[in-house]
């Protein structure tokens, strides 16, 4: 194996796993199940795993003081992976599935 090759596939690849930019999701919906039941489903692992493919964790899963059937999701993934997911109308029973409500949905969108 020539070592120049090997040296420029990696750099090549170090660029390109910096070179993408990083999405930072903030979801503020309301929940038609309990918080405890919400959370429950978003952290079993069957949906931890189908996020893992999809490069997206979930940093933070928290129930309004004011209001017990609010949450808010805090995502961090690719760009638009998890917005182009969200605003798909197939994807809305899924969505659902878990007790958050589509409709009113507040999504706040950050990159670095």
């Amino acid at each position: 194996m020539n070592y120049f090759f090997l040296q420029k596939d990696l750099i090549s690849e170090k660029h390109l796993i910096t070179a993408m930019t990083i999405e930072t999701t903030i979801l503020d919906f309301q929940l038609s199940n309990t918080f405890e039941q919400y959370e429950s489903y978003m952290n079993a692992e069957g949906q931890q795993s189908m996020f893992k493919e999809m490069g997206v964790k979930t940093f933070y899963i928290g129930k309004s003081l004011d209001d017990p059937q609010r949450a808010t999701v805090i995502f961090q993934g690719p760009e638009n992976v998890l917005y182009d997911i969200f605003m798909n109308p197939e994807t809305k029973p899924i969505v659902e599935a878990s007790g958050h409500i589509y409709a009113g949905t507040k999504i706040t969108r950050w990159i670095s």
